[in-house]
């Protein structure tokens, strides 16, 4: 038996296969932003603003949602901001400047707003139990890289401070979210919960305190 055929071979496979998955929705990415003259940043930040609230649309939360320096993003919003697709006005505190799509931005919102298609076509052909079993294995892994700062903010339910693991006998159904007091099936996980509040360890002062007792 070679070493393909052990765990280690597994797990170096499953790295491969999902490294190989990010190359090809980065290149998808890509090819639907030059479709509207964005960069693929510009394209999520339109996306991005199209479906989040209001307090959470602003160019600091969207630095770290998707792992960019603040000065980056903001020179992705100054660009969407010449393309007449979005606008900054005062937020509420008067001091952060909270950021609308225009109407012609949220037509560009709606063309993007496929263009992961060939994706999720792909995962419709998979039955429904083995795309649960997917989510769930992806959720903790990012939970895991998420911890060990690989990754950056997410708002997932394997983050959550309201998330109980493995708490029910049934393994479609293990988990328990303790904010709506009810059971978690696999297939019911949320990758963007807008009720998510992290684990101590993932806010701030607790990746301070962290720090702390690591020196």
């Amino acid at each position: 038996m070679t070493d393909t055929d052990g765990t280690a071979g597994l797990d170096r496979r499953l790295a491969d296969a999902l490294e190989r998955l990010g190359h090809g929705m980065r290149s998808l990415a890509q090819r639907t932003a030059r479709e509207h003259g964005l960069s693929p940043l510009q394209q999520q930040a339109v996306l991005a603003l199209a479906r989040h609230p209001q307090t959470r649309r602003e160019v600091a939360a969207l630095a770290a949602e998707f792992d960019v320096t603040t000065p980056t993003m903001s020179d992705a919003v100054t660009a969407l901001e010449r393309k007449e697709l979005v606008t900054r006005s005062p937020g509420a505190d008067g001091r952060r400047r909270s950021l609308t799509l225009t109407d012609a931005g949220q037509e560009v919102a709606r063309g993007l707003s496929s263009w992961d298609d060939p994706l999720t076509d792909a995962l419709a052909g998979i039955p429904e139990a083995d795309r649960a079993t997917t989510l769930h294995t992806l959720l903790r892994v990012i939970a895991d890289l998420q911890r060990a700062s690989v990754v950056s903010v997410t708002r997932m339910c394997t983050t959550c401070r309201f998330f109980g693991r493995d708490e029910h006998p049934d393994p479609a159904v293990p988990h328990h979210c303790h904010l709506l007091r009810t059971p978690l099936p696999l297939a019911g996980l949320r990758t963007d919960c807008p009720e998510h509040e992290p684990e101590p360890s993932h806010s701030p002062a607790g990746r301070r305190k962290q720090r702390t007792s690591a020196q």
